[in-house]
């Protein structure tokens, strides 16, 4: 039995088996892919020590860190934890088990869907979720961006330098980018700014994407708009599936609640950290500060154990 199983090989995954290396730790990380959401990632100027990178080469970065520590992550997807005696057995896709005495969940999260007529049918052939992967297959192009926070900002700053027209749609009567992006973007001629919209449903031939049908609420009133291109930036949905299985509180969002500073869920022997959790900010940096504070938290009780649990 392992000290410890870390599941989910973004930037909390990463920052936790790191320090779980360091510390000597007897420890195992499985994830699907290594880098999560950051490999979608475009350029990235906030986080300490670079000024510009952008989300492939960071996880790079990282990746080598791992290896010089000697971290081997097991490329796998786990599909059930439960509880065995003092610790817990974990099952994959694969077919493989492992067992630890603690759990740490850092499986991060997904983009949310609109869920609309025609999203699913026309999804990778006109509908996106990675305007990094796709924008470019969108040259001389109109497109929707659909999202007024920062993801549907950033993707509008991208796709500037490819579509002909970007119509962004937001669903309240704000954009709430930072006023940074908002500037770059709401100057710009290509843009076409929708708030109080929504998407009703999107069209097309049949192979690709056509056009799209938009509710303005304010007039109460619906309309066509003929585009080739729908990203969606609407936010992300947690992860935290297999810790509800065993019983770990979450929020109304599906959030794992954090019940203390450092990182303990409200089972005993599971811990979280990253964006499948309450945690306020949703950031490369935050997550990678949680991820290490979690596993100093999980040395720290199996080294001198804990004296209480909610």
């Amino acid at each position: 039995m392992h000290q410890l199983i870390i599941v989910g090989g973004g930037p909390a995954g990463i920052s936790a088996s790191i320090y779980a290396s360091r510390k000597k730790m007897d420890f195992l990380l499985i994830t699907r892919e290594v880098g999560g959401q950051v490999i979608k990632a475009g350029e990235i100027e906030n986080y300490l020590g670079y000024a510009m990178v952008d989300g492939i080469a960071f996880v790079e970065k990282m990746i080598q860190q791992m290896e010089k520590l000697g971290v081997k992550p097991i490329l796998d997807e786990v599909i059930k934890v439960e509880r065995k005696n003092e610790g817990f057995k974990l099952k994959t896709l694969s077919g493989k088990e492992y067992e630890a005495k603690t759990v740490l969940f850092c499986t991060g999260a997904e983009h949310r869907k609109l869920n609309v007529p025609g999203e699913k049918e026309y999804t990778g052939r006109g509908v996106s979720y990675c305007y990094t992967c796709d924008a470019p297959f969108f040259k001389d192009k109109k497109v929707v961006v659909v999202g007024g926070g920062n993801s549907g900002f950033e993707a509008v700053e991208q796709l500037l330098n490819y579509a002909s027209q970007i119509y962004i749609v937001e669903i309240s009567d704000r954009f709430i980018a930072d006023e940074v992006l908002r500037d770059k973007v709401l100057g710009n001629s290509k843009v076409v700014p929708l708030l109080k919209h929504r998407v009703l449903q999107i069209d097309g031939d049949g192979k690709e994407v056509k056009r799209v049908i938009l509710e303005d609420m304010q007039k109460g009133e619906t309309y066509t708009i003929d585009v080739e291109g729908v990203f969606v930036e609407i936010g992300l949905k947690p992860n935290s599936e297999l810790a509800k299985e065993l019983g770990v509180l979450t929020t109304n969002r599906g959030e794992i609640i954090i019940i203390d500073c450092n990182n303990r869920t409200s089972e005993k022997g599971i811990y979280a950290a990253g964006d499948c959790t309450n945690i306020f900010a949703k950031q490369i940096i935050t997550a990678a500060g949680e991820g290490a504070k979690a596993l100093l938290s999980i040395y720290h009780d199996l080294t001198y154990g804990v004296s209480s649990w909610i």
